[in-house]
């Protein structure tokens, strides 16, 4: 059964993954012949190189995938441009900080010129020689290689504090560009988010919903009470681990931050615990199988607390929980085998299971955010409630850890 249950949340969660909302923002497509094609392009928050474009004309219209042999670039209005490039034998989209004569490519780690017959060569601190125009050029260091440029009426003078930052680099190759009477470009070298935050300053996407899988380990510990053929609450030194899959809708308390979010789960999954005891006492040897099972239905709400401002972002969670106990069952089976090896079996129908159990709960976790309105998360939680037996004054409670995953609708 826990199988069967694992595949579908599993299958749930992919499917969920596969499924997930895509962001899209005005923009562009350059096709192979230099012509636009203006629409929506797929947001891209972070990220130097891509291995396709997603666009559609307007928001209900027919989505177009576009690779890099497909099309020569593609952008986003005020933001970043992508250019399709050949690296290391392979095609791929690279983000072109200056257009021109000749490009600046970034592809996160390393620069990059591009055009008058240099093909991707790197702006570091080596050395190597390229093809410029026809004539081959040897160089020690990027400044060598850009000193070395083709420069035919003199216009042009590399900077004294020039240094290997993308956003200088971009000015002084697009000086170099306007030096030889052409049109040069320069991009953002992050896709604007300011769109997000201002709706966010406005009550938008404050809230989010998504699905959660995971699993649960739980402990029923209570005291013995009696050994007798009645009212036998059995010792359960062992967790019980099954998977569970359900939803999540998180808001968060600020405009402005993530910094405090009310949580609300709901949660589902399926116990069965097996469980044998033996005594032995003057009347004899009293063997009990006991079985346990009940579907739960839980309702943690927490207050969550998220630290940093990064992709990356740790956070804890306190509150209480609520479980109900559905389709409840409890048996026990067991007999007595006396000193002359007698054997005779009863049924203790005297406890049953509580219809539901409530406690305190806390975790600590990780959130990836994809973009500024998806994440996913991975948590891990305690928690201590009642127990669930329902059997007289007994002192019991219930102890559970659980490591959850998520991810956004939205």
């Amino acid at each position: 059964m826990k199988r069967y249950l694992l595949t579908l949340m599993l299958a749930t969660v992919l499917s969920v993954i596969s499924s997930a909302q895509t962001e899209f923002m005005n923009g562009y497509i350059i096709k192979n012949d230099g012509s636009y094609t203006y629409g929506q392009v797929a947001y891209t928050v972070k990220g130097y190189t891509a291995k396709e474009c997603l666009f559609r004309w307007f928001d209900i219209s027919t989505q177009y995938l576009f690779k890099p042999e497909d099309i020569s670039a593609f952008g986003f209005t005020y933001g970043m441009r992508y250019k399709s490039v050949s690296d290391g034998g392979r095609r791929i989209f690279m983000a072109c900080i200056t257009d021109g004569g000749l490009d600046l490519l970034y592809d996160g780690s390393k620069m990059y010129l591009d055009g008058m017959g240099l093909v991707m060569a790197p702006l570091d601190n080596g050395s190597g020689s390229v093809n410029a125009e026809g004539k081959m050029v040897s160089f020690s260091g990027f400044r060598d290689l850009l000193e070395k440029l083709p420069d035919p009426e003199g216009k042009f003078k590399v900077p004294a504090d020039i240094s290997l930052s993308p956003e200088k680099m971009a000015g002084v190759i697009a000086d170099y560009n306007r030096s030889r009477g052409e049109e040069a470009k320069i991009f953002a070298i992050r896709n604007p988010e300011g769109i997000y935050e201002e709706m966010r300053n406005l009550g938008a996407y404050t809230s989010s919903y998504g699905v959660l899988a995971g699993m649960n380990a739980s402990r029923y510990s209570a005291e013995k009470v009696t050994y007798g053929h009645i009212g036998f609450v059995p010792e359960m030194d062992f967790f019980e681990v099954t998977p569970m899959i359900g939803l999540f809708y998180n808001r968060s308390l600020s405009r402005k931050t993530d910094l405090f979010s009310l949580n609300a789960d709901l949660l589902a999954f399926r116990t069965n615990v097996y469980m044998y005891d033996e005594h032995t006492d003057y009347s004899g040897i009293t063997r009990s199988d006991i079985n346990i099972s009940y579907t739960g239905i839980k309702i943690p709400i927490s207050l969550r607390l998220t630290f940093l401002d990064g992709s990356f972002k740790p956070f804890l969670n306190a509150g209480v929980y609520w479980v109900a106990n559905l389709g409840r069952k409890y048996t026990r089976e067991g007999e007595v085998e006396n000193s002359m090896h007698v054997v005779r079996p009863f049924t203790d129908n005297s406890i049953s299971i509580n219809s539901s159990v409530k406690g305190v709960m806390g975790g600590i976790g990780l959130k990836k955010e994809l973009n500024p309105k998806q994440c996913i998360s991975l948590e891990l939680r305690a928690e201590q409630g009642g127990g669930i037996y329902n059997w007289g004054a007994i002192k019991q409670n219930t102890v559970s850890f659980n490591i959850i995953a998520g991810i956004d609708f939205l």
